[in-house]
């Protein structure tokens, strides 16, 4: 592997996994998660055994070169571009059902990795130059919508998912086990529900598609009943 090549092995299989597939016809955005932590300091950078370190609370501004944190799954190589899900600190460790106010807050980031602070075998810090952001709450305005009809389909395969609604978000997850999982966020618009995130994860990737795709009335209200 080359030393301009940042990757980690699984915990589990101890193999590194392939880069991720960055393209997705059906969608705007391909963004990868779970895989960063953005720091939120002045200092010198800690080292990396280090576990207390200011996370950011808020998105990064476009231009800004960010100093991250970088773990398993993500594979990536100096000087390559890439979108990735940003979510402040106390969303991101603990999720937006305990922290709904960080959805408008949180972000798809597009990063040129820049160069490598430090690495080990199980962490790295890296510097990232932030090219774009686009806020979950303006994905409406920003990308055009189209009919997101079927695409709720994969939760009916798992076992009946949690739902929360927070003011025009509502946010459905459903997991087998733990083991691999889904989840979707929709933004409510006077009559209109729009899938502007869609995650998918298991052992070895932890993926986020970002669009604007009008999901059907019907389709939605088969899970609606669950916050009831």
């Amino acid at each position: 592997m080359s030393e301009e090549t940042i990757a980690f092995k699984c915990g589990s299989c101890k193999q590194v996994p392939d880069k991720p597939l960055l393209k997705d016809k059906n969608v705007e955005i391909v963004a990868i998660e779970d895989a960063m932590d953005w720091a939120d300091f002045k200092h010198d950078t800690p080292d990396l055994n280090t576990e207390i370190w200011e996370r950011a609370l808020k998105p990064p501004a476009k231009g800004d070169l960010k100093k991250v944190q970088v773990y398993f799954p993500f594979h990536m190589s100096v000087g390559e571009t890439f979108w990735t899900l940003f979510r402040p600190a106390y969303s991101h460790f603990n999720g937006w059902d305990e922290h709904p106010e960080e959805i408008n807050f949180s972000a798809f980031i597009k990063c040129r990795f820049e160069d490598i602070i430090s690495k080990n075998e199980k962490k790295a810090w890296i510097n990232v130059r932030v090219e774009e952001v686009l806020l979950l709450k303006d994905v409406c305005n920003k990308i055009p919508a189209r009919d997101g009809a079927g695409y709720l389909d994969s939760f009916h395969m798992f076992g009946e998912p949690q739902l929360f609604q927070y003011k025009d978000w509502i946010f459905l997850d459903a997991n087998a086990q733990s083991n691999l999982g889904i989840w979707a966020l929709i933004k409510r618009v006077k009559d209109y529900n729009h899938l502007v995130a869609y995650g998918s994860w298991e052992f070895h990737s932890n993926m986020v598609y970002c669009g604007n795709l009008i999901i059907p009335e019907d389709e939605l209200n088969s899970f609606m009943h669950i916050s009831e």
